[in-house]
């Protein structure tokens, strides 16, 4: 998506169109509406803040910014391709923000082969839930599929479950998966094969902290929530400097009720909530996870200085997506890369492109 568009943040006391919280309790922020997605050339969403002139210091202090420069983070995810995320994809794409679906392929919904070959091309992410969803043991014996057809070891459930979902939705690779009921038993073979592996329970991501990607927490959502209940989460997160991750199954109103139903006004209203504060930045669990591995890379690597100039080079790790960016700051100078300088973004940093490798600081 390499295209800039204006962004409005609105006054307090004009009211969220089209949404209501849908639950007993409403969040306690205010009337808010709906703020369109901004997107910089990277195709990262760019913060509120705009204006900011570029630095003119020393060539010095170079820093990567936690979450691509806002406060943080959260992602919505969907497991197991159901029908209601079929029924209610439009409402949840109209929010313009970016998600997460999690596909279990031996059980693909009517209209998702469509529906999700449409959300590949809106930027959505299709992720790995298994051919059949079933339990792993230690030693790779699988028990307790949900649904008939199981593949026979744990390697054929999530290849055949990606060869699924790359030859049927358009999407070029898949690098994250969702543990069959939060088993964390597949997360030694999730790490065989991709970036990230989302579980459920649990709490926050923070910046450089030590969890493991292949166990990133959750909160599986409720039918007894509403939506207070996730604007609150995602306050603590923009308060926390964290990353909080979403887990929904059933969304209301539906005929095929599979599990723990929540109505789709809740989760649209907390989207467009997350979006309005303008430091929260919301995005499928690739997007906002492989910028938090690229930046805890970025701080291990050590720059080749020659005189004044520094420059760092790097190898991404293993299932790590192309064409994936990190934002910097530096107190001056001019950054480049392969030769190329680099162009400040007045919503306060500068871009650098993953796939080139290396960083060059210079005067």
């Amino acid at each position: 998506m390499n295209r800039i568009i204006t962004v409005m943040f609105l006054t307090a006391g004009m009211v969220l169109t089209g949404c209501s919280s849908g639950g007993a309790g409403s969040p306690a922020a205010g009337d808010i509406e709906d703020v369109p997605m901004v997107y910089t050339p990277s195709g990262l969403p760019a913060p509120a803040q705009s204006g900011i002139p570029a630095p003119a210091g020393a060539a010095e202090n170079l820093q990567v910014l936690d979450w691509a420069g806002f406060a943080g983070a959260v992602s919505y995810t969907f497991d197991d391709g159901q029908p209601s995320h079929v029924a209610h994809y439009d409402e949840l794409n109209d929010t313009g923000a970016r998600m997460t679906f999690y596909f279990v392929s031996n059980m693909v919904a009517a209209g998702a082969v469509t529906t999700f070959t449409q959300a590949v091309a809106d930027g959505h992410e299709i992720g790995n839930h298994t051919v059949s969803h079933p339990q792993v043991d230690a030693h790779g014996n699988l028990s307790g599929p949900s649904w008939p057809d199981s593949a026979a070891s744990p390697e054929e459930e999530m290849d055949s479950c990606t060869a699924y979902i790359t030859g049927t939705f358009g999407q070029s690779d898949v690098w994250t998966m969702a543990s069959p009921f939060g088993d964390s038993n597949w997360e030694a073979y999730a790490a065989n094969r991709f970036l990230l592996n989302r579980r459920v329970g649990g709490g926050t991501v923070s910046p450089m902290d030590t969890t493991n990607p292949h166990s990133l927490s959750c909160y599986m959502a409720l039918s007894s929530d509403d939506a207070s209940t996730y604007t609150d989460f995602i306050d603590e997160a923009r308060a926390g400097n964290a990353w909080r991750i979403f887990c929904f199954h059933s969304i209301l109103p539906t005929s095929d009720t599979w599990y723990e139903p929540v109505d789709i006004h809740d989760i649209t209203y907390s989207i467009r909530y997350a979006k309005y504060q303008g430091d929260t930045w919301v995005d499928s669990l690739i997007q906002v996870g492989a910028y938090w591995i690229a930046q805890k890379m970025f701080a291990g690597l050590t720059p080749v200085v020659t005189g004044n100039t520094s420059t760092w080079t790097w190898t991404l790790p293993d299932h790590f997506p192309p064409g994936k960016y990190l934002r910097v700051t530096v107190d001056g100078g001019t950054l480049s890369q392969n030769g190329t300088d680099l162009v400040w973004d007045d919503h306060g940093f500068y871009e650098v492109a993953l796939d080139a490798g290396e960083l060059t600081l210079a005067p």
